[in-house]
């Protein structure tokens, strides 16, 4: 816990030093059902805090064409369960052309990203990688939308904990006035999902690729890895504070199914972003 609080106060000293005009968002995030669990007796709510540095250089290759290289930082604390506290630390590639002219011409992008990841909790630890493609157009003066696709992949050092999976998502952003702006995000994903809980469980055995008796949540607790598919929907409002600050506030819902088990999970954030 105290590395990985270190890593929290050191990322805005790291994003400033990548001297590429960074952004740092910090997060606090309070989920319900962080356990994955579809029994009240199983199920845990737990306080998330997170904090993400990026810094990107724009490199044009035309008119219409640039490539970005970056950089990101991303640290999570969980101040109950230490197992699920993370760093990760990679590099970005992204490819974006814009089809025309002028602030209404859709923009189409490639990203690529990569990141080692070192956890409290050794097993979790491993390199991770994604790709995402993403279409995003403005439809007037106050109204935007983005549709995106992403693949992802995380090795970890236990097969427990290996992630892949796929997710699709559409946003709409609104600018209500100058200072509030309101975002709206529907996403589905298909890929591993770590479910908790206290055995036995013949049900989740039939249905698991892997399980193992799990101390992440302080219980006695037997994880499994299973394939499912999550249906979730968030709602955020922004409050532009300064030029360079706002802060949001946001809630997601998550509906993760895999017949005959079904998980939901309500998340409650707060967010302060700052841009240098």
């Amino acid at each position: 816990m105290k590395k990985l609080l270190a890593v929290l106060l050191l990322a805005p000293l790291l994003a400033c030093a990548a001297g590429w005009a960074p952004t740092l968002t910090t997060t606090a995030t309070w989920q319900s059902n962080a356990s994955n669990a579809d029994r009240a007796s199983d199920i845990i709510g737990a306080l998330q805090l997170r904090v993400d540095a990026a810094s990107t250089h724009r490199f044009s290759l035309g008119r219409d064409d640039s490539l970005f290289l970056g950089a990101r930082l991303e640290a999570e604390a969980s101040p109950r369960f230490e197992s699920l506290n993370r760093a990760a630390l990679g590099p970005t590639l992204t490819y974006a052309h814009k089809f025309g002219l002028g602030p209404f011409a859709p923009i189409i992008s490639v990203e690529l990203a990569s990141t080692g990841v070192a956890a409290h909790d050794a097993r979790r630890s491993g390199l991770a990688g994604s790709a995402a493609l993403a279409w995003r157009q403005r439809l007037d003066e106050s109204t935007r939308f983005s549709l995106t696709y992403e693949r992802a992949r995380h090795d970890a050092r236990a097969t427990l904990f290996d992630r892949t999976g796929e997710e699709g998502s559409l946003g709409v952003s609104r600018e209500l006035t100058p200072e509030w702006s309101l975002h709206a995000t529907v996403r589905y994903r298909r890929g591993d999902v770590l479910a908790y809980a206290t055995p036995p469980r013949t049900d989740l055995v039939a249905l698991a690729k892997i399980r193992e008796l799990n101390n992440t949540f302080g219980r006695p607790f037997v994880a499994y890895s299973l394939d499912a598919h999550t249906l979730g929907g968030a709602l955020a409002l922004t409050r532009t504070l300064d030029p360079a600050t706002t802060l949001t506030l946001g809630y997601e819902y998550r509906d993760t199914t895999r017949q005959p088990v079904r998980y939901v999970n309500h998340l409650v954030s707060v967010a302060v972003t700052r841009q240098f």
